[in-house]
């Protein structure tokens, strides 16, 4: 199988949004993913128990089970709300799927009536019945179940240990935020937060839409031109912050757990170019990005110091971060192994067995995109939000032309910022 050729057309329909059009007709399934960004400020707490909210229902749908009439009428369209960080940002996401309409019987349509239902639910929302911008009894129970959520993310325990991680690593940034706040600001909210929360949203927030699949790009452009035209103030993101690391720093933490939980934060400044971009997230490939990844191979196969261990790049903000679970006994160990087979990599580079395996899994993802049309539209957001624009037969071209000197010039890049481990009390 090939790679796709395809690249968006960009349009920019209403102020503050660009909408990235791929009317793939391989896919039986239309996608359509609204993103609205805002800054990670006071009122990211009041967005994500909105989210939750508003899918309640509308004051055309008022209950769940209207929703789900609904959707299921339009031959099972899927509509959600979900909200997190997204780079230094608050991003509410709005994801509507339906079936192509050529694949539905002659002449009928389901697109004008799943925007307008989506249009519903943001703009129309359920209210209370005593006035209230919305019904009490559904804004308390929403409330209480994201606060049972929140107090018990501590049982998942890698979870918890990666929150803390990037807290610490990130202090006094915004990307050390959490996208809901605080408990304690999720347990003040009231209606009237949510209302001024969503009020802001629709008129202040930056937003990219994507539609891929059967779908005629042009009738989602009017949409979104109908229903964000008239905004005039659209809100500024600011730039994503990429300190320096002074030195590195340490930090041991403990909570009740059998199984500890290591991490290891670099950093590195934006790359020059494009090509050193894909370089660093091949060096990233190969440091950790599977089983195929030295740090796999070396540090759970050979030496057995790991239940698992994987490195992750975070493009946006400019990290790459180690995550293993181990022994606490083990700890010196494997942060010193990383640091190991890290600098190794930069002098070195990887070889040649390491280039063909990294090249193969990433070239594998790149095919596996004309298959699924929520990959490809994940796949040129990622791209928008880079700068890259790239379609994924020119990504595979770069890919195959890199060489592993780049590769260990990428990985220099590289400079190491935190050793965490959360764990049980050690002896």
């Amino acid at each position: 199988m090939g790679f796709l050729q395809t690249i968006p057309e960009l349009r920019q329909p209403a102020p503050g949004v660009e909408l990235l059009c791929l009317p793939e007709p391989r896919f039986k399934r239309a996608q359509l993913g609204l993103s609205l960004d805002m800054p990670l400020d006071a009122g990211r707490a009041a967005r994500t128990l909105l989210s939750e909210v508003l899918q309640q229902g509308s004051a055309a749908l008022p209950t769940r089970r209207d929703l789900s009439r609904a959707l299921q009428a339009a031959y099972g369209a899927g509509c959600s709300l979900d909200t997190g960080r997204n780079g230094e940002d608050h991003r509410l996401d709005v994801s509507l799927a339906w079936v192509g309409e050529r694949f539905l019987p002659s002449g009928t349509t389901v697109v004008p009536q799943l925007l307008t239902l989506v249009q519903q639910l943001l703009e129309q929302p359920r209210r209370g019945q005593d006035g209230s911008p919305f019904d009490e009894q559904v804004v308390a129970r929403e409330r209480a179940l994201l606060l049972q959520r929140l107090a018990e993310r501590k049982d998942d325990r890698p979870s918890y240990a990666e929150e803390r991680f990037l807290r610490l690593m990130c202090a006094h940034e915004p990307y050390g935020l959490q996208s809901w706040d605080s408990e304690e600001a999720v347990a003040a909210l009231t209606a009237a937060d949510l209302e001024a929360a969503r009020l802001e949203l629709l008129a202040r927030a930056r937003i990219t839409a994507v539609v891929v699949g059967p779908c005629d790009p042009d009738i989602i452009s009017a949409w979104l031109a109908d229903v964000f035209g008239h905004r005039n103030n659209v809100v500024t993101l600011t730039e994503i912050s990429r300190p320096v690391p002074a030195a590195v720093r340490e930090v041991k933490e403990e909570l009740e757990m059998d199984q500890a939980q290591f991490h290891y934060g670099f950093r590195y400044a934006e790359p020059s170019s494009k090509r050193l971009v894909e370089a660093l997230g091949f060096a990233c490939s190969v440091l950790g990005g599977g089983s195929h990844g030295r740090l796999f191979r070396v540090v759970r196969e050979e030496k057995s110091l790991a239940y698992g261990i994987y490195a992750t790049q975070r493009a946006r903000k400019g990290l790459v971060t180690v995550a293993a679970g181990i022994d606490a006994s083990a700890y010196e160990e494997v942060r010193a192994e990383v640091d190991t087979q890290l600098l190794d990599l930069q002098a070195n580079g990887p070889t040649a067995e390491e280039m063909e395996m990294v090249l193969v899994n990433r070239l594998d993802r790149l095919r596996g995109l004309a298959d699924s049309g929520h990959e490809l539209a994940n796949y040129f957001v990622r791209e928008h939000s880079l700068g890259l624009h790239r379609s994924p037969a020119a990504r595979a071209a770069l890919l195959q032309d890199l060489q592993p000197q780049e590769i260990a010039e990428a990985a220099r890049l590289l400079v190491p910022d935190l050793a965490y481990m959360l764990s049980g009390k050690v002896s």
